[in-house]
């Protein structure tokens, strides 16, 4: 299950997803990032954070996305 929020409705450009996985090692937990697209998307990737404590080896501890 995947929740979006847009906390300021002017900026679509920021968000947040909230994902409560309904199954798998994560099952039940519930997981929160940020994401920022920029204006020259496309040619720059979005900066996603993790803002939910985890461990995964492809999230830091300060919760930076590392694909």
């Amino acid at each position: 299950t995947c929740k979006v929020n847009f906390p300021d409705p002017n900026k679509l450009h920021y968000f947040q997803l909230t994902v409560i996985p309904d199954e798998g090692y994560y099952q039940g937990g519930k997981f929160q990032f940020e994401t920022e697209v920029p204006d020259a998307y496309n040619m720059v990737p979005p900066k996603v954070k993790c803002l939910t404590r985890i461990w995964h080896p492809n999230i830091t501890e300060t919760g930076e996305i590392c694909l």
